[in-house]
């Protein structure tokens, strides 16, 4: 990936959803998954790279890819199953792939 097409875009959990003390570590917690792996299969359909630093995220990569990861962490936050991002995520990801 040239240098050019990379865009970061950080965002804090508070910005999708108002949540205090357990419950935002629960947030956090359901983005990483258990060993990293919900924020690794999100990196890997997006093409992306997710930096977790406390209740701050950042989504490096390209505009498309940036937005659909971005998408699928604020359904996370805002309390979706894990499942049911993965099916809409990899949805998603076979239309941007079907562009290129």
């Amino acid at each position: 990936m040239a240098l050019d097409d990379l865009q970061v875009d950080s965002f804090k959990v508070m910005d999708v959803k108002r949540l205090k003390g357990a419950n935002l570590s629960r947030a956090v917690g359901r983005i990483a998954g258990r060993g990293g792996k919900v924020k690794f299969a999100i990196e890997n359909a997006t093409h992306t790279r997710i930096i977790l630093a406390d209740s701050t995220i950042h989504v490096l990569g390209a505009y498309q890819n940036v937005r659909v990861a971005k998408d699928a962490l604020c359904d996370l936050i805002r309390g979706s199953p894990a499942s049911t991002v993965y099916t809409r995520l990899s949805q998603t990801a076979s239309r941007v792939n079907a562009r290129f």
